[in-house]
Formats: structure tokens, sequence, C-alpha cells
């Protein structure tokens, strides 16, 4: 396993107990909401899950993590109160996932997908899927939420980049997974939300020792994204939830994607 890996596997474990206990949460107090004139009426109960990442590791702050910027990015982008619940946890796995998804409260209408990450290494301290059963059992998850949640809107992410270099096998394994699941999300109609396209090489969104983290060791780890790691994650779920609604007009400037 990688020191990289190891790395990331350690964060997950610190912060691991914290990030059952949070597991579900009502949607954060309402900001001042931009109303497309082409936004659905539709109330919207909006799901992340996802791995260490969808946790924060490693933004400085809450407001700087992925899942609270694409909120924001959501809430905007859709009429005043129609997002009426917001549920965000850490699965950590594919295997995870599976184990989690009947222990959630309701179905989503909107849901978006982040795990691969920790499924690389199968000494990851969570429910381990082996590369050989990992493509067909996150199509069969794919068709379980499709049939408990028909109505929903589904987005998956890729894996994104961990700093990994490129002639590393742990770069060759992201890669294939990535190949995997874009090819069980388009069989199901899934849209994909490209994160390893949006990050990868992209140094800059990693965090180092001299960033400061909201997490434990409460510093970066040349592994986890930073803010603008953050940032890119949540413009590119974000953009590619656009695509659902082709003349929605975008009240946010989306910074990532400026340089």
């Amino acid at each position: 396993m990688s020191r990289r890996i190891a790395a990331g596997l350690l964060s997950l474990l610190l912060v691991g107990l914290w990030a059952s206990s949070a597991a579900a949460q009502p949607f954060p107090p309402q900001s001042k909401t931009i109303a497309s004139p082409h936004a659905a009426a539709r109330i919207q109960s909006v799901w992340i899950l996802g791995d260490s990442l969808t946790l924060g590791l490693h933004a400085s702050s809450i407001d700087t993590m992925y899942r609270s910027l694409l909120y924001k990015r959501l809430q905007a982008s859709n009429p005043p109160g129609s997002i009426r619940y917001f549920l965000w946890n850490s699965v950590c796995t594919l295997g995870g996932l599976e184990q989690k998804w009947d222990t959630l409260p309701g179905k989503p209408t909107l849901l978006f997908i982040e795990v691969g990450i920790n499924d690389l290494s199968p000494e990851t301290p969570c429910p381990y899927i082996p590369p050989e059963a990992w493509q067909s059992r996150y199509g069969a998850m794919l068709d379980r939420i499709q049939q408990d949640a028909p109505d929903a809107t589904i987005i998956v992410g890729t894996i994104p980049w961990m700093d990994w270099p490129e002639d590393s096998e742990t770069y060759r394994q992201a890669q294939q997974y990535n190949q995997w699941i874009i090819a069980e999300a388009q069989a199901r109609g899934v849209l994909v939300a490209d994160l390893w396209e949006a990050t990868v090489g992209r140094s800059d969104g990693i965090s180092t020792p001299e960033q400061p983290s909201i997490f434990y060791p409460y510093h970066g780890d040349n592994f986890h994204p930073n803010d603008i790691g953050h940032q890119r994650l949540a413009d590119t779920f974000f953009l590619t939830y656009l695509q659902t609604r082709p003349h929605q007009y975008i009240p946010l400037q989306l910074h990532a994607f400026q340089n």
C-alpha cells in the first residue's frame, strides 16, 4: 500500500467515529436564494454519499467543504424552500454503501455518489470488495438505488486524482475503476461527474502540511484535497447536475474552472 493511501486511511480512521455520528442531518440554515425562472418546483431531498472527501478532509472550514459548496449552488439555483432535506453520509467504500443504503431515512430525489478511493486497497478498514467483483457490484448497487428511488436523479462521481504519480499502480487502478464507474452508469442512464478529469495533475488542489485543516491533525496530508480541490469537486458535480436542467440560469461564479 502506498504512503498516500496509508495516510488517507489513517485520516479516515481518526475521523470515522465522528463520521458515523454525523451520518444524517437536516439541511443547514438557508441563505438568500436566487430563483431561476426555469427552475422546477419539485420539492427535493438531496443526498450526498461518499467517503472522507464527503466528510470534508482536508478543507479549512465547513463552508469550504465540497458538500457545503454543492449545497449552496443547488440552493441558489432552485426556488426558495424547494430543497427540504439535505443528507450526507460517509459510507467509505462501495461495500459500505451497500450496507448503509437501507438504514438511511427516506429516499432522495437528487443523489450524488462519491466512492472508490478506499476501494483501491484491500487494507481499507471499511467493507472491501475485490477488483474482480467491483464493477458488477457497482452496477448492482445502481440497480438497487433506481428500484428503491425510481424518481431520483442520480449523479455518480469518478474517483478524483489524489496526487498519485502517473507511473504508479494506484494511478492505473484509479483509471480502471473509473472506466467501470462510467460504463455501469451509462448503461443505466446515470449521469457521471468526471472528478478525475477535473483534478488530475492539478497539484494546487491537494492539501499540504503547511495548509490548515478543520480535521485532526489540523493540516493537510499531501493526499486529500484542500479548499481549491473541494471547489473543483463541487463545481464538477454542480455542472453535471445542470445537464438535467438545460435552460438553467447559473447565478454563481464557478471559481475552480477559471484557471
